[in-house]
């Protein structure tokens, strides 16, 4: 196939990319500036564009297959979050209306689900935010793009698949919101036992590109996670111990964390009213999806879509920390 990828510069549009060349694919990858990797200065055509902006994006989907929707912000305020994930996402879509291409796989994330329902096990049925406003940019901005690539695919007949992975780690990503928050000298656990929704980035690009190839996917919803076997405590450990960082490591229980979430959310809301902002740690739903002790299931990737991660947790730590 000849497979267009958006976001194909980012850190894991490289590595699906990487994936897709390793396949046999062909790939049109849309950047904002020149992608570093050698190995596509042969296997690659380079389409640079800004999708905010460009307005000439039909020739973008001359002579593709299927199509990987990488493109998204990751930082920055809102207007920057919707600008870039949904404004740049309807223009795109606008642009492969105009085309023959009907086959799409849209990479969201674990954010839009409503954690705060969930108390056993996250799944693909586990119900979608209503109200996305208390979660901040990123979630708000990811929860209207899902909406827009579902009203496009819908009246159009597209034959699409959402792909929502959990943590992205990997070389240079070590770092994530779940292992909870290094202050000074101090490594702060919340919840050491409550069990990570981890997706190396060589497994998650793995995972989508068989989402592109696998005529199962057509239509379904996946959570790309690797395991949940992985726990705080040991992320931390292998964080601090791989990078040589020191430092004392300071478990939080799960119910204390959120206990002061939700006074200092009673307290703004005193003070400050509706509009009071705070810190994600100090907003009860961002501290619930970064921290909630639930399992989460991967048993739709290994039944429905047919996957498991080709590398495991110890093949992926040597990948993140190879270079350190």
């Amino acid at each position: 196939m000849k497979v267009l990828v958006s976001g194909a510069g980012g850190f894991l549009g490289r590595y699906v990319v990487e994936r897709l060349l390793a396949r046999g694919h062909n790939v049109r990858a849309i950047v904002r500036s020149a992608p570093t990797y050698p190995e596509w200065q042969n296997g690659v055509e380079i389409f640079r564009t800004d999708l905010r902006k460009s307005e000439k994006l039909e020739t973008a989907f001359d002579g593709i297959d299927a199509v990987l929707h990488l493109a998204a912000a990751t930082a920055g305020d809102e207007d920057v979050q919707f600008s870039s994930s949904v404004v740049a996402t309807e223009k795109f879509l606008d642009a492969m209306a105009k085309s023959s291409v009907k086959r799409l796989v849209h990479v969201s994330s674990l954010v839009v689900y409503d954690w705060h329902h969930e108390n056993r096990i996250l799944t693909e049925d586990t119900p979608l935010l209503t109200n996305p406003y208390g979660m901040g940019s990123y979630s708000i901005a990811k929860m209207w793009q899902e909406r827009v690539v579902a009203k496009y695919a819908k009246a159009l007949g597209w034959n699409f698949t959402i792909m929502r992975p959990g943590f992205i780690w990997g070389p240079g990503h070590a770092a994530i919101s779940g292992m909870g928050r290094h202050v000074g000298r101090l490594y702060l656990m919340y919840g050491p036992l409550t069990r990570l929704p981890l997706s190396h980035v060589a497994n998650c690009a793995d995972c989508l590109v068989a989402a592109v190839e696998r005529p199962s996917a057509v239509g379904e919803v996946f959570n790309v996670i690797d395991s949940d076997d992985i726990r705080v405590w040991r992320y931390v450990r292998e964080y601090k111990n791989r990078t040589g960082q020191t430092g004392i490591s300071v478990p939080v229980p799960y119910r204390f964390g959120l206990a002061l979430a939700q006074l200092a959310l009673l307290i703004s809301r005193r003070l400050f009213g509706p509009k009071g902002r705070l810190p994600s740690l100090l907003t009860p739903s961002r501290y619930e999806a970064q921290f909630k002790p639930i399992r989460f299931s991967t048993q739709k990737l290994r039944e429905k879509l047919g996957w498991s991660p080709p590398l495991s947790f110890d093949a992926c730590l040597n990948e993140t920390y190879r270079k350190i």
